[in-house]
């Protein structure tokens, strides 16, 4: 069996923990044909794509610290807190419950809620902001 739970580390690292928007590495790990569910707004691969250029252009930096990850058979399940420092200083934290579906060895899917444990109000969209 493929090891997807490694494949969900190395795009983390390649595209949100990498300080440089990289849409070489959006496409390597994800499919054209994806969708994301995020706290109630739907992305697909095209809003993905924006919501990442989005985040480039906010954030200073993103730390991911994967507290589980689950595989049975094409489908990884994550439990993993992300802390991040926006460009104005601002420090937050949040966790992230998410379900990845893959095919052809990328992601096609992912449900996901996220909850802020700690930072500005202003930045609790952050997880789906275009």
């Amino acid at each position: 069996m493929k090891n997807y739970k490694q494949l969900v580390r190395d795009a983390f690292s390649s595209i949100f923990e990498n300080p440089v928007y990289d849409p070489q590495a959006i496409d390597h790990y994800f499919s054209t044909t994806y969708v994301q569910h995020v706290d109630g707004k739907t992305l697909d691969f095209h809003a993905f794509r924006q919501h990442i250029k989005t985040l480039k252009d906010h954030m200073s930096s993103i730390v991911v610290d994967f507290q589980t990850l689950a595989q049975e058979n094409d489908v990884v399940f994550s439990n993993h807190i992300v802390d991040g420092t926006t460009k104005e200083g601002r420090k937050g934290q949040v966790r992230v419950i998410a379900e990845f579906r893959f095919s052809d060895d990328k992601i096609v899917f992912c449900s996901e809620l996220t909850h802020m444990i700690e930072g500005d109000e202003k930045d609790r969209d952050l997880g789906s902001r275009l």
